[in-house]
């Protein structure tokens, strides 16, 4: 049926078919102005002769499929419905229009793509694969044609990349639509799977991927010719890589277009990769986290390297501050005893040890060890090194406690030296004899001491 014959036609009394915008295997894509909301969107209309008798099937597929899906890099659902043109019937959908060329158009009209460009845009696809394969769902078609670039408006960055046309996308489980034998696909971007007519999971998108970012930044297809020969030349090959493109480009796409699919990164991974190399253009992996004693100890050696210090391989242990000196409790003076002592004390006895003691106090509690944090870097100095210099208070207490003990060593220095009198012997009268010399006697002995 003739494309063209449809322009003018509305379906479901709402959506104008303006201009056709290209025409695939199995419907045509028209430009259409939705009538209820005043705005341009895009017309997919099916054929009504299917190739492989599974036509009606795969529509109502595709439309149940594009509903659910849901993600910036994806086409956007609007409407789905069948209609009648021209006495036959027709399946469409409509969906979001994108104002731009698609990527086939953008090759061929050369020259290729700056690499960070593609990267972006590789990107954005591979993160769109991620989405869809985690709802076992695989798109199986992926080539320049699918990809529409619609302006971006971001400093920086010319467009951005959507990825179309589900048509022939499947579920992971789901029983098989095609005919036996039956390649759904272009050649030129098929995976070896599928040009063996293998089992086919979310790997196969990763390699058509691969193929479609190389021929972005080649301006060449890597497996050109008929389908017949493009199909076996991959088997025969790998994709050739420029060198030019540097070690983080080459690693990645020889990754993506490994022959075995348990080789190739998965569309999570190639996202990560991707976006790394639009920001550095050389990196192929995401840092590790790091490991913060590991990073110390690096940087130790770093800087023993430099200084010419061998490196102690490890940091050392934090340290420890004592409390305080404010903060523990008063040191306890004891002050000699002197034992009791009959003999009289001589000044050197009663004042040296007394005086020794006052004195030793404040010297004994201004010596005391005082922890001192180093402000500079937590270090304890010794005691010896900062002396502390004593609070007013205890000076002025020292000193009262110094006087009190310097007025009784005065006072017992005082007694010690009074010297005791000695007791005069009893008068010396001449004897008497008779009874008046023994009265005299007796009187002489009761008045003596």
């Amino acid at each position: 049926m003739n494309s063209t014959r449809a322009i003018g036609a509305v379906l479901a009394d709402r959506f104008r078919l303006d201009r056709l915008i290209g025409t695939g295997g199995m419907a045509s894509v028209y430009e259409a102005t939705d009538a209820a909301l005043g705005r341009t969107v895009a017309v997919k209309l099916f054929r009504n002769d299917s190739l492989d008798g599974a036509g009606p099937e795969r529509q109502s597929g595709e439309i149940a499929l594009l509903a659910s899906l849901n993600h910036f890099a994806l086409v956007t659902l609007y409407d789905a419905g069948t209609t009648e043109i021209n006495g036959a019937p027709r399946t469409f959908i409509v969906m979001e229009y994108v104002d731009g060329s698609d990527l086939r158009t953008r090759i061929q009209a050369g020259p290729p793509l700056e690499p960070a460009d593609v990267a972006r845009m590789g990107a954005d696809l591979a993160e769109a694969l991620h989405y869809v394969h985690g709802r076992g769902i695989i798109h199986r078609d992926i080539k320049p044609a699918n990809v529409l670039l619609g302006a971006s408006g971001f400093p920086g960055r010319s467009m951005h990349a959507k990825l179309a046309d589900f048509g022939i996308a499947r579920l992971l489980d789901e029983t098989r639509l095609t005919a036996t034998g039956t390649l759904l696909g272009t050649a030129s971007y098929l995976s070896p799977e599928q040009a063996l007519g293998g089992s086919l999971g979310s790997p196969t998108d990763l390699y058509s991927l691969g193929l479609v970012l190389l021929e972005c930044l080649t301006g060449e297809r890597a497996y050109p010719g008929t389908a017949v020969e493009s199909a076996m030349a991959r088997l025969q090959r790998q994709p050739s890589i420029p060198a030019s493109l540097g070690s983080g480009w080459s690693q990645l796409l020889t990754a993506m277009t490994s022959r075995d699919p348990a080789d190739r990164p998965t569309a999570a991974d190639a996202a990560v990769t991707l976006r790394a190399l639009a920001t550095t253009g050389l990196a192929t992996d995401v840092p590790a986290p790091v490991d913060p004693s590991a990073a110390a100890t690096e940087l130790l050696a770093t800087i023993d390297a430099t200084s010419g210090v061998e490196s102690t391989a490890a940091m050392p242990a934090p340290t420890r501050l004592l409390p305080a000196a404010d903060d523990a409790p008063a040191p306890t003076l004891l002050l000699p005893v002197t034992p009791f002592t009959p003999a009289p004390p001589t000044a050197a006895t009663v004042v040296a040890p007394v005086v020794a003691a006052a004195v030793a106090a404040p010297a004994a509690a201004s010596a005391a060890p005082t922890a001192v944090p180093n402000a500079g870097g937590g270090v304890l100095r010794s005691p010896s090194s900062q002396p502390r210099a004593m609070p007013k208070r205890a000076v002025i207490t020292g000193s009262i406690v110094i006087a009190v003990v310097m007025l009784g060593a005065l006072i017992a220095l005082f007694i010690a030296t009074q010297t005791v009198q000695p007791v005069s012997p009893p008068p010396n009268y001449p004897a008497v004899d008779g009874q008046l010399g023994t009265s005299l006697q007796q009187l002489q002995e009761s008045v003596n001491p």
